[in-house]
C-alpha cells in the first residue's frame, strides 16, 4: 500500500529524504507563496530561451523529463504513484527501442512536498534547464494552477496529473493525463439510485478545489438527474482530524448514503466516527479510497464503494499487462495514481513518435497530434477533450480484503 510502503522508495526517487518540508510550511508561508508565484512567472520568462535539446528538432538520443510530484506530504501517495507508474513506462518505451535506436528517455523526478511555492521553484527550475524537453506533474491542483502561467509562458510542455481543478489546462501547452473525477463520478450516483439509496448526505475537504468542486457542483448535478436527494452538505479543512461534530450531524440526518470525498487519511477518520455517531448506512468514497487504502478504516469500510479510473481489479488485457508488469517491478499492486502516470509518459512516447521531433515545441505538437486520435493505455480506451484526458472509469468495492470491479 502506497501510503505506508512507497515511503521507502522515495530516497530512490529524489535522491534524498526531504519528509517534513511541507508540514513545516505555516499559513504564513503559504501566504507568501502565492504572492511569490508571479515573481517566479516574471523571472522566467525574461530567462534567456533554451537552445540545446530540448529546441533542436529531430529525435534526441537522450530525451530529459522532469516530474515535479509530491513525494512527501498528505497526498503522497498520489505523487509516490505517479511517479513509480512513470519509471514503469520508461524502462518499457527504453527497453523496447520504442523511440528509435539508442534513443533513451531520461526521468528525473523531485519533490514539491505538499507546497505551492516549492512546486513553482521546482518547475522555475527546470524550465531553465536547456535540455528539459518535458515536465511532468504536479499532482495537486493548487501547485498545477500556480505553475501553469509559467509553462505557457515559456512555450515548455507539461502533462498533469490528478489535478482536476480548474485553470490547470489553460493553453497549448498544458495537457492533464487525469480524467477530471467529475467526468466519471456519474458511477456513483447512478449505483445509488439503482441501490435505491435516495437520501444522501455529503462531506467533504473544501481546500482541494477537485473535492470541493465535485462537493458543491458536479454531484449535486448528478444527485438530480439520478433523482437523489442530498439531505445535508458538510464542509471540513484538510487539518480536519476530529470529524465527531459533522459526524453527529449527518447522523441524526439519517441519511441512506454519506457521500466522502476527502483525503484517505481523513476518510478512515471520518467512517470511524460515523459509526460510531450511529450511521449504518452506505459509504461511497472517491479515488484517494482506491488501492486499498480504505482498509486502513477497518470494518468501518467494508462494503464502500467508490468510482476510479483505473483499479488494479479489471479485467481487460490493458490493465491486466499493466498490473503484471508493476506488480514485478515493485512488488505490490498498482494504484490509479500510478496508472496515470504510466499512461502520461506513454502519450508523450507516442507524441514523439507521432511528430518525429523530441523538442519542446516538437512533443507540444505531438501530444496535440495523439490527443486527437486517442490511444489505448492501461486505463483502457483513452480520448481526449481538446488536451484534457478521458477514460470510461469504473466502480470498485472494498470487500474488506480486496478490491472488486462492480460495474464498468
Amino acid at each position: 500500500m502506497l501510503e505506508h510502503g512507497a515511503f521507502k522508495r522515495v530516497e530512490n526517487l529524489v535522491g534524498r529524504n526531504r519528509s517534513g518540508v511541507g508540514n513545516r510550511a505555516s499559513k504564513y508561508r503559504k501566504s507568501v507563496a502565492l504572492l511569490a508565484v508571479p515573481a517566479m512567472l516574471a523571472i522566467a520568462g525574461c530567462s534567456s530561451a533554451p537552445t540545446n535539446a530540448a529546441t533542436e528538432t529531430g529525435i534526441a538520443k537522450e530525451i530529459k523529463m522532469v516530474g515535479v510530484r509530491d513525494l512527501t506530504g498528505p497526498v503522497a501517495y498520489a505523487g509516490v504513484g505517479a511517479a513509480q507508474g512513470a519509471k514503469l513506462a520508461v524502462d518499457q518505451i527504453n527497453e523496447q527501442g520504442y523511440l528509435g535506436e539508442g534513443v533513451k528517455l531520461d526521468l528525473k523526478e523531485v519533490d514539491s512536498a505538499g507546497a505551492i511555492e516549492r512546486a513553482a521553484s521546482e518547475v522555475t527550475r527546470a524550465l531553465s534547464d536547456q535540455d528539459v524537453s518535458v515536465i511532468l506533474g504536479p499532482v495537486q491542483g493548487q501547485q498545477s494552477a500556480a505553475v501553469a502561467p509559467v509553462v505557457e509562458a515559456r512555450k515548455v510542455p507539461v502533462v498533469f496529473t490528478q489535478s482536476a481543478s480548474d485553470g490547470v489546462v489553460i493553453g497549448d501547452y498544458t495537457f492533464r493525463a487525469t480524467a477530471p473525477m467529475h467526468t466519471f463520478y456519474q458511477h456513483a450516483a447512478e449505483y445509488l439510485a439503482k441501490q435505491g439509496l435516495k437520501n444522501v448526505a455529503v462531506l467533504y475537504n473544501s481546500t482541494y478545489p477537485t473535492l470541493a468542486e465535485l462537493a458543491t457542483t458536479h454531484f449535486p448535478e448528478m444527485a438530480a438527474k439520478e433523482g437523489l436527494n442530498i439531505v445535508k452538505s458538510i464542509p471540513v479543512q484538510t487539518t480536519t482530524q476530529d470529524f465527531t461534530s459533522p459526524a453527529q450531524d449527518l447522523a441524526r440526518e439519517k441519511p441512506e448514503a454519506i457521500v466522502l470525498l476527502l483525503l484517505s487519511s481523513q476518510s478512515v477518520t471520518a467512517m470511524s466516527q460515523l459509526r460510531q455517531a450511529g450511521y449504518e448506512g452506505q459509504f461511497v468514497g472517491n479515488t484517494n479510497n482506491a488501492g486499498g487504502n480504505a482498509a486502513q478504516a477497518g470494518q468501518d469500510a467494508v462494503g464502500m464503494v467508490y468510482p476510479v479510473d483505473f483499479s488494479a481489479a479489471q479485467s481487460d488485457s490493458h490493465a491486466k499487462k499493466f498490473v503484471d508488469s508493476y506488480r514485478k517491478e515493485f512488488g505490490e499492486l498498482p494504484q490509479t495514481y500510478a496508472a496515470e502516470g504510466y499512461d502520461a509518459v506513454w502519450w508523450i512516447a507516442h507524441a514523439i513518435k507521432a511528430s518525429g521531433d523530441s523538442s519542446r515545441e516538437g512533443i507540444r505538437n505531438g501530444l496535440e497530434q495523439t490527443a486527437r486520435e486517442g490511444f489505448t493505455g492501461s486505463m483502457g480506451e483513452i480520448t481526449f477533450d481538446g488536451n484534457d484526458m478521458r477514460v470510461p472509469g469504473v466502480l470498485a468495492q472494498w470487500d474488506g480484503s480486496r478490491e472488486t470491479v462492480i460495474s464498468d
